[in-house]
């Protein structure tokens, strides 16, 4: 009997504590039978981003860019601070400077990629195949973001590599901003061309005797988005056939400052054309249409203006 007395008390106690058990916090019952459970992980609205090949985990913190273009372009989408290093050819903005040099998308110094240890590498150009493994190697995601050949395609620039930097949401919306502003200043320069009473025709070269923009390309349709009827649109390829040189009759010439204006008169070409005649020669940062940045939009804003100074 005793033992029995003692069996039963343990029994008590042990389903005692067995019900304690089945209380929450608040001093309620749980069914028997439940497992509790934790709170479900918060989805990230921004990571992993995934566009075409490239996969970009979660937000880089340090970047390399092997492009002076694009180097402008992470500068104004706000990643200046993420900058670890640049290519040995970035000038542009000042404060980029004074970051660590990594060659170039041909020559890329991997000795010092290596010790920046970057999240993300950007370039204009494709890499050697060999090139792009032994940075993924490194664990770097390379990221080759061309140059655009039009404002569209443009705008696909910005925001790609917003939504790499900040995210498929935060990202792409920053993106579309920072262009938008852009968009904005050219649509109302084009606002403004439409307007002119009488177009004038021009060229945009970029070195003599007769390399200049042609119809096939960006530089040829911005000339005639500030209202310039591009006197080379029926050529492409960068060339005005030497042997049309003849027809070549500019009202306005465009051209790349390191050219020296002295040119113009030793040559037959252009000393015998009414924008030489007339003076209406304009020398242009040719370096703004080769990196597509929001400096573009500045210079062609300067060209109309010269072009139109009543427009």
């Amino acid at each position: 009997m005793k033992h029995t007395g003692l069996l039963a008390l343990l029994l008590a106690a042990a389903i005692a504590v067995t019900a304690a058990g089945c209380k929450d916090k608040g001093g309620k019952e749980e069914p028997q039978g439940t497992v509790s459970s934790s709170a479900p992980e918060p989805v990230d609205r921004n990571f992993p981003v995934s566009i075409g090949e490239i996969r970009i985990p979660e937000r880089p913190e340090r970047i390399v860019s092997l492009s002076p273009a694009l180097t402008e372009v992470l500068c104004e989408l706000g990643a200046e601070s993420r900058l670890a290093g640049v290519s040995d050819f970035c000038d542009y903005p000042q404060s980029v400077e004074g970051l660590d040099r990594c060659g170039s998308a041909s020559l890329p110094n991997f000795e010092a990629i290596a010790a920046l240890s970057p999240d993300v590498v950007f370039t204009s150009a494709p890499l050697a195949q060999a090139d792009a493994v032994r940075l993924q190697q490194m664990g770097a995601e390379v990221v080759v973001l061309g140059r655009a050949d039009s404002l569209e395609a443009l705008s696909e620039v910005y925001e790609t590599a917003a939504t790499i930097l900040d995210g498929m949401e935060d990202g792409a919306e920053n993106g579309q901003t920072v262009f938008g502003g852009l968009r904005a200043g050219y649509d109302a320069l084009k606002a403004r061309a439409d307007n002119l009473s009488e177009p004038l025709g021009g060229i945009l070269l970029r070195e003599p005797p007769l390399l200049m923009a042609t119809g096939d390309t960006f530089e040829g349709e911005l000339l005639e988005w500030i209202g310039v009827e591009n006197d080379a649109a029926e050529f492409t390829g960068w060339v005005y056939p030497s042997d049309k040189a003849v027809d070549l009759y500019p009202d306005l010439i465009f051209y790349d400052q390191s050219i020296d204006p002295s040119y113009f008169q030793s040559t037959p070409v252009y000393s015998t054309t009414g924008a030489f005649q007339n003076g209406r020669l304009y020398p242009v940062d040719m370096t703004a249409f080769e990196r597509q940045s929001g400096r573009m939009l500045d210079e062609l804003t300067h060209m109309f203006e010269s072009a139109y100074p009543e427009g």
